[in-house]
């Protein structure tokens, strides 16, 4: 909630990003402790239209922050439904939770690598033509695909 409000633009009215933001610490709290998962649903939406608030009424340059804010809020999705989903028995072999966690880092890896990809390519002074339009193909299909290998991986 703080760095979004931190990271706003010099004429952006903080306010209203706190107002968005201020509710998800009690939110994500009451999802784990109730383990309920529409709560962590809430609070992930609140992280998440925080930043598009703070993008909406900000100015217009690019935010070189975004696919760091961007991996940050996949983590704490993940490591949140990963803290409330049943225990089973596999889940105390050290192995495989370390094996989780390595791939639940990639993951937000990779999608920090293309979201940066994707902010070079919309900063480049490139005035459109054919590849301009190949990296938004690229970019586009390498969100589709890491959008169906996770929802395939997701149990």
């Amino acid at each position: 909630m703080t760095a979004t409000a931190l990271r706003a633009s010099p004429g952006v009215d903080r306010a209203e990003l706190i107002a968005v933001g201020a509710p998800v610490p009690v939110v994500l709290l009451a999802g784990l402790a109730l383990r309920w998962s529409g709560a962590l649903t809430g609070a992930i939406v609140l992280l998440g239209a925080q930043q598009a608030v703070r993008l909406a009424i900000g100015d217009d340059v690019l935010d070189e922050w975004a696919p760091l804010a961007a991996a940050a809020l996949l983590l704490t999705a993940e490591l949140a439904w990963w803290s409330i989903e049943p225990r089973i028995p596999a889940w105390t072999q050290p192995r495989l939770a370390l094996r989780r966690l390595t791939v639940v880092l990639l993951m937000c890896l990779l999608g920090a690598g293309v979201g940066a990809a994707m902010l070079v390519a919309a900063g480049s002074s490139l005035s459109g033509g054919v590849p301009l339009e190949l990296a938004g193909i690229l970019a586009a299909t390498g969100a589709v695909a890491l959008v169906a290998y996770v929802a395939r991986r997701s149990p």
